[in-house]
């Protein structure tokens, strides 16, 4: 019998795991702003640098669904959309749209490695997002996301002498609000599909065990 308070340690070493892939994702996703500043360098506005990520995913997406599932996997998808379109807009607009406007943003405005170290961010916004859905984690795990946070702090800071603190502040803050949009559209579709919160509509369709499904 655990005393009360006390988490049991499988529950941790799995928080901290999820932890670990988050910075390993991350690590690899960061390395897409380096070709968004590199399309900045060359003169292309930073909404073109978002537009034209979602427009190479969709195509993307519709292949992967078509072979997945044909006409008939679209036809539902597409159903299933219209039935609770405001909700897709809220959900996809905040995690996708709003997320990589802002790092897009921010590629126009700093250097890649500004944008690549700050966005590591998001390991502890996922938590604080979570946790302002009801979650709670252990104190390990709040932990290790400060040495975290520290580590983008320190990035930052020591190399903030070779450049401005106007371009610095353009590069990080717009990344840091990014980092926080990002879990909240991933929760909100989460929550709409377990049925967690009473201002969320219920979304229940077997197709939403799909995630190519969902990121569409």
């Amino acid at each position: 019998m655990l005393s009360k308070g006390i988490v049991p340690l499988p529950i941790v070493l799995s928080m901290i795991k999820l932890l670990l892939l988050g910075i390993l994702s991350g690590a690899f996703f960061s390395s897409t702003f380096l070709l968004n500043e590199a399309m900045s360098l060359g003169g292309g506005h930073w909404v073109w640098s978002a537009s034209l990520r979602y427009g190479f995913m969709v195509v993307l997406l519709v292949v992967l669904l078509w072979f997945r599932g044909g006409v008939h996997l679209f036809k539902g998808v597409w159903e299933l959309f219209w039935a609770h379109w405001r909700f897709w807009m809220l959900s996809g607009g905040v995690g996708f749209g709003g997320f990589y406007a802002l790092i897009c943003f921010s590629a126009d405005s700093a250097p890649g490695w500004v944008i690549a170290s700050t966005w590591q961010f998001t390991v502890v916004a996922s938590l604080v997002v979570l946790m302002l859905f009801g979650q709670r984690f252990p104190k390990r795990v709040w932990l290790f996301s400060f040495l975290v946070f520290a580590g983008v702090v320190l990035v930052n800071v020591s190399r903030a002498q070779f450049i401005d603190l106007k371009t610095l502040l353009l590069g990080a803050l717009p990344v840091l609000v990014a980092a926080f949009c990002y879990p909240f559209g991933n929760q909100l579709v989460w929550e709409a599909t377990q049925g967690k919160h009473p201002r969320f509509p219920r979304i229940k369709s077997t197709l939403l065990g799909n995630t190519f499904v969902k990121s569409f």
